[in-house]
């Protein structure tokens, strides 16, 4: 058997390309062999200083890898027993032959679905010129965008859907009328818990806020801003720092939130850490008390997993995936429960960041790899029996 896997590009090294390693570690732990159909050359020694020396040799028993700016009819040289499109969030990927037995969608959340139906801006420069499907546009009548919101809508009823949250179910169920299997990404807990948790670094912790989120406007950041102006106010924790990425030549939002910082004089309070390493990133959590994710409707919350495995109490607004997992008192609706929730999480003993690190503990990736090889493994048994 031969599957191919479907992802944008695995070098970002975010949540969605963990899990696309994950699923290529799945597959080559059964024997399945498989292909690659990516946008861009996975640059191999990144990937293995962000996942190891395990998950990047499964990489490197790919069969083949095709790069490519336009998956279209001419690209595609065989069916394949098994296509697993582990971007199903961003990426159109709908072939003629596509079916419930023989093609996986993870989708973390259908965000294709309203970027297309609004053309965002960005994301269609993101689509320009990649005709996403084995279906040529050739219908003059049909608008561009109509076309791949058809083709997004079609691969994700034409094949066995994944999504990482009940919430996602439920939001993917309402939008498209198919149930998906409910399985939360791989997060590496082991890690966190040993090098944060378990570290034989003192925990330095402080009464100080950790937020960390790629800077994009989608993800809200300037809630964190709106909290740090209560909690300073309220003389609640001693600072918050803001920690994350700046894609290139992409840093107007962030220019924003400093402007919002020094116009709620902040300056004090709010400091920001802008592409820092990973050991650095450990340090921070070593050093806060509470990790808040600002993003209300978040699908699932892998940096909150993340820092719940390095022992932070997390505060998450009352919506999205997270609220299955984080404990209902530090979840807030509005601002002020906000700030009770983070004072109440500053003053927790460290029995109870113990027991909410263990509670995470099921998220890990060897769980995940396990559920997934069942997944493939009931899928490919019920395709035999057909």
């Amino acid at each position: 058997m031969i599957a191919n896997i479907v992802h944008i590009s695995l070098n970002p090294r975010g949540g969605s390309e963990r899990l696309a390693v994950a699923v290529i570690q799945a597959l080559s732990e059964i024997g399945i062999d498989i292909d690659l159909t990516t946008f861009e050359e996975p640059n191999i020694s990144k990937l293995e200083s962000a996942y190891g020396e395990v998950a990047t040799s499964a990489i490197k028993k790919i069969k083949t890898i095709t790069i490519t700016n336009s998956i279209g009819m001419a690209k595609i040289s065989k069916n394949y027993d098994l296509t697993i499109n582990t971007h199903g969030d961003m990426l159109p990927y709908f072939l003629p032959y596509f079916s419930k037995n023989n093609s996986i969608t993870y989708c973390h959340f259908p965000l294709a679905k309203y970027l297309i139906e609004s053309e965002d801006p960005e994301y269609c420069r993101f689509l320009n010129g990649r005709i996403l499907s084995t279906i040529n546009h050739t219908n003059p009548s049909t608008k561009y965008y109509d076309f791949v919101n058809m083709s997004y809508a079609n691969m994700l009823r034409s094949s066995t859907v994944i999504s990482n949250s009940e919430f996602s179910r439920r939001v993917i169920s309402r939008a498209f009328g198919i149930d998906s299997i409910v399985l939360s990404p791989p997060v590496d807990v082991a890690l966190f818990r040993k090098v944060a948790l378990f570290s034989s670094h003192a925990r330095t912790s402080k009464d100080a806020i950790l937020v960390i989120s790629r800077f994009h406007p989608t993800k809200k950041i300037e809630n964190a801003i709106k909290l740090a102006k209560l909690l300073k106010q309220q003389k609640v924790g001693t600072e918050m720092k803001i920690v994350g990425n700046i894609p290139p030549n992409r840093d107007g939002y962030y220019l924003y939130l400093k402007h919002l910082v020094d116009r709620y004089n902040l300056a004090d309070y709010v400091t920001f850490e802008v592409n820092v390493s990973f050991s650095r990133l450990l340090n921070l959590m070593r050093e806060c008390k509470v990790y808040f994710h600002p993003l209300l409707g978040e699908p699932f919350g892998i940096s909150t997993v993340e820092a719940m495995s390095a022992g932070l109490i997390p505060v998450v607004p009352n919506i999205g995936g997270h609220t299955e997992f984080v404990p209902l008192k530090y979840q807030f609706h509005t601002f002020g429960e906000g700030v009770e929730a983070v004072s109440s999480a500053l003053n927790a003993p460290n029995s109870e960041r113990m027991l909410i690190s263990d509670s995470v503990r099921r998220y890990s990736i060897d769980s995940f790899i396990h559920h997934f090889q069942q997944i493939v493994t009931n899928l490919t048994t019920r395709k035999i029996k057909v």
